[in-house]
C-alpha cells in the first residue's frame, strides 16, 4: 500500500515506520504524501488510541535526500521548489492535527526534517545514544518541516538559535535536560520502553486527550501553517546560493565546506 513507510496496527496502537533504510530513511516526495495519509488514517480510526513514529534500521530519519539536492544542483533548474518545502510542513501539521497522541520513538539520529517531524510529536522517547541534529545551516539552508518553529517554542529563542546555527548533535540525556525528550532509556531497550509508555498513553480517555490537543494547537500552534509558507520561500531562496551548492558537494566529497557568504 505504501512505498516509503510501513503502517502496522498492534492492539490499539498504530505504528508508522519510515522505511527507506538504504538512504537513512531520508524523506522523498512520496514520503511527503504518504506520512500525512497514514496519520489521517490513524486519526480517523476509532480503534486506534495512539500513534508511534519510528524508523527502520539504524536511523529514525536522516532528513532530506542528499541525492535529490545533488540532482537539483546539477540540473540548475531553480533550486528547491517552494511546494516541496511546503510539503515537509504538511507532515508536521498532520502530526499536530492527528486526533490521537503521537509518540516519536527515536532510534539513532533524527536529523534535519527528521528532527522537525520528531519535534511535532506529542512525546519523544530516546535512547542515550540517540540524537537530534538540526543540520540545516551546515547545508546552507535555514530549515524546513517547522524545526525552527517547534524548537523555539520548546527551548526559547537564544538556545534554539545556538542549536540551529551550530548543528551539534543533541544526545538523549541532553535532549531530556533541554525539554526535547520526555523519556530517555538505556541503549537497546527502545522498542520495549516505547511499548510500555504508549500503552499508558493509550489507556487514557482518548476523546479527552484529543480535545486537550485541539486546545494546544489553537493557542500554541495556530500560526504553524503561516510559518511553513514563509520557511518554504526562504528555503527556496537559500537553495539558489553558492553556499548551499558548496555544502552539498562537500557532504558528498566527505570534506569540510568552505562558505563564502553568498
Amino acid at each position: 500500500m505504501y512505498q516509503t513507510i510501513l503502517y502496522e496496527e498492534k492492539e490499539n496502537i498504530a505504528y508508522i515506520t519510515f522505511n527507506r533504510p538504504e538512504v537513512g530513511n531520508a524523506f522523498s516526495e512520496v514520503s511527503f504524501r504518504e506520512i500525512p495519509e497514514a496519520l489521517t488514517k490513524a486519526s480517523e480510526d476509532g480503534n486506534i488510541r495512539a500513534v508511534v513514529l519510528t524508523g527502520k534500521g539504524k536511523l529514525f530519519c536522516g532528513g532530506g535526500d542528499i541525492n535529490q539536492f545533488k540532482e537539483m544542483i546539477e540540473k540548475d533548474d531553480g533550486g528547491i521548489p517552494e511546494h516541496l518545502v511546503e510539503a515537509t510542513g504538511a507532515m508536521g501539521r498532520a502530526i499536530r492535527n492527528c486526533s490521537k497522541p503521537v509518540i516519536a520513538s527515536i532510534n539513532g539520529a533524527a536529523a534535519g526534517a527528521g528532527m522537525g517531524v520528531a519535534l511535532a510529536a506529542d512525546f519523544r522517547i530516546m535512547e542515550k545514544r540517540s540524537s537530534l541534529v538540526t543540520a540545516f545551516v551546515g547545508m546552507g539552508l535555514p530549515g524546513d518541516t517547522g524545526v525552527l518553529y517547534f524548537l523555539q517554542k520548546m527551548v526559547g529563542i537564544s538556545m534554539a538559535t545556538e542549536l540551529l546555527m551550530f548543528s551539534k548533535p543533541i544526545k538523549g540525556e541532553r535532549a531530556f535536560e533541554l525539554g526535547l525528550a520526555n523519556k530517555v532509556v538505556e541503549d537497546g531497550t527502545l522498542k520495549e520502553e516505547t511499548w510500555a509508555f504508549v500503552k499508558k498513553v493509550a489507556s487514557l480517555p482518548t476523546q479527552t486527550v484529543s480535545y486537550q490537543k485541539q486546545l494546544s494547537n489553537e493557542f500554541f500552534y495556530s500560526d504553524l501553517e503561516k510559518f511553513n509558507y514563509r520557511e518554504a520561500q526562504l528555503m527556496h531562496l537559500s537553495s539558489l546560493t553558492d553556499d548551499h551548492k558548496e555544502a552539498v558537494m562537500a557532504f558528498l566529497e566527505k570534506r569540510a565546506p568552505h562558505f563564502r557568504g553568498h
